[in-house]
């Protein structure tokens, strides 16, 4: 049922006026005011009270008919249950508002971050609890203050033309500056703020950014560190080369006149000699190879670790081919057989790719060098749906449980390959082997692109 509207109440009125029903009086102030749970009359009965009384000073009532006085007071009581309900959606309308109001303060007040209320001139008309806490003062003591003397005095300057900014512009402004708190670490905030609608205050966010700026320093300081310790690995590097080259002209030469004596003074005293100093001699021989083959390895591995990459073309069955022949002919007296794979194309560095394929195809000559009839393979094959190299042999193999260890640089283990896993890995690629003990061993090598077609 719809509330009345102010004419037909006042009709209402006149017509108990002309009835004289000296009741009215009475009966007005039970349907205008206030309830008895202390809510405030509407506006509406407040004035339909103040015109009733009116009317019944200045006007003699008339009698009527009972029926009239009867539906007279049938419509005020109407009107009184309308203005009943009308207060009991006032007090639910106050209640959500007052509830919403409170989650309103409790978000605004505990948000993890500041905010605030600046004038023109800056001093502090509302702010909640963590700006407070950021400002470090009670926020009953912060209204009417001027936010400035918070900031750093190196930092004035900057929010002064902050402020003028924000209330030029209209739109969002930022910036960054210190506040003035003691501590071994200076508080940093960002302030972000934009005027209102009437201009003459702006709302302000007020972030903690202390932790930002202090893994910002550390970062800076880290770099600086980085900037000197790579200044002294150049330095180590060049002195590295100098080691090297000392070692390829100063060191190679000696081994190679030991190595060549011993094997001249078997060959040409070797009948000559007891059995215990020819095999001294060959004893002296060997050390002087594998110092020669350890200085090939260093050299290998110096060179590769800061080498840059040419790519082109290379055909690995063409380069196992002639590392073969190049065994056979200095190393020669043993039956070995080779099993070549021919097509085997791939994108890399020639130079460093020869190194890998001398470092396997060596090691596999090396280690089956028991064997009557040793046999040694170069192929490719599918591993996870990609083509990889490999190289077999029928030799010593070597135990997987210390496989790892191959591939570091200087291992004294049967097939270690140190310098050719670190030019696989500067292609893309990776290398791993397969063996058992006296049953040989695969060492296999993926590089980005094989073009042979597997069969």
């Amino acid at each position: 049922m719809g509330i009345r509207t102010g004419t037909e109440t006042g009709a209402t009125i006149t017509a108990a006026n002309d009835l004289g029903l000296r009741t009215v009086t009475a009966f007005i102030p039970r349907v205008c005011m206030p309830s008895d749970r202390n809510q405030p009359a509407p506006d509406e009965a407040a004035e339909l009270r103040r015109r009733a009384e009116m009317r019944l000073k200045t006007k003699t009532p008339a009698p009527r008919a009972e029926v009239e006085t009867q539906q007279l007071r049938h419509e005020l009581q109407v009107y009184q249950v309308e203005l009943e309900m009308q207060n009991d959606e006032l007090r639910q309308t106050r209640d959500e508002v007052g509830k919403l109001l409170e989650q309103y303060t409790e978000l605004y007040d505990f948000a993890p971050v500041g905010y605030a209320n600046l004038d023109r001139e800056g001093n502090i008309r509302a702010v909640n609890l963590t700006g407070a806490g950021l400002l470090g003062m009670e926020r009953g003591q912060l209204i009417g203050r001027g936010f400035g003397r918070f900031v750093a005095v190196e930092a004035r300057s900057t929010f002064s033309t902050f402020l003028e900014k924000v209330f030029a512009s209209g739109s969002r402004e930022a910036c960054e500056v210190a506040l003035r708190q003691g501590g071994k670490h200076p508080r940093f905030i960002q302030i972000e703020a934009v005027a209102d609608a009437s201009g003459r205050e702006c709302r302000v966010a007020l972030i903690d950014i202390s932790r930002r700026r202090q893994l910002t320093e550390q970062i800076e300081i880290q770099h600086a560190e980085l900037a000197v310790r790579a200044d002294e690995l150049a330095a180590a590097n060049i002195e590295l080369d100098a080691f090297n080259h000392t070692i390829s002209h100063d060191l190679r030469a000696p081994l190679t006149i030991i190595q060549g004596y011993s094997q001249l003074l078997l060959e040409l005293y070797g009948e000559q000699l007891p059995e215990s100093a020819r095999g001294f001699l060959q004893e002296i021989g060997d050390g002087a190879l594998r110092m020669n083959q350890l200085l090939d390895t260093l050299l290998e591995f110096a060179r590769t670790a800061h080498i840059r990459l040419h790519h082109e073309k290379v055909d690995l069955s063409k380069m196992a081919e002639q590392i073969a022949k190049d065994l056979e002919t200095s190393r020669g007296g043993r039956r070995v057989t080779f099993r070549i794979a021919a097509g085997i194309v791939v994108d890399g560095d020639p130079e460093l790719l020869r190194v890998v394929l001398i470092n396997l195809i060596g090691n596999a000559w090396k280690y089956s060098a028991k064997q009557e009839q040793a046999v040694i393979e170069f192929g490719v094959t599918e591993v996870a749906g990609k083509p990889a190299c490999f190289v077999r042999d029928n030799g010593t193999g070597f135990d997987m449980a210390q496989a790892d260890k191959l591939f570091l640089p200087f291992e004294r283990l049967p097939g270690a390959t140190g310098a050719g896993h670190g030019i696989v890995r500067h292609h893309g690629g990776r290398v791993w082997a397969e063996s058992e003990p006296g049953k040989g061993a695969t060492f296999f090598f993926t590089l980005e692109s094989i073009d042979r077609r597997l069969s």
